[in-house]
């Protein structure tokens, strides 16, 4: 799939300890996505994109668990 810098997607990122599901899953663009790793997101968080917003939750739940 190609997406443009306003295309929107999902990202799952790991949790910390304290983290509920709303803090680790999130739709964004690459716009923002931009704006997230300049705000402290790393590749240490293991962030995953995903297309729908079903599998971008239930990954997430995955990871909450």
């Amino acid at each position: 799939m190609r997406f443009g810098p306003d295309d929107k997607f999902w990202v799952v990122t790991d949790p910390t300890p304290e983290s509920v599901l709303e803090d680790i899953v999130f739709q964004t663009s690459l716009r923002g996505l931009e704006r997230q790793f300049r705000g402290g997101l790393t590749m240490a968080s293991n962030p995953t994109l995903f297309t729908e917003e079903t599998e971008a939750k239930l990954e997430a739940q995955r990871r909450l668990s």
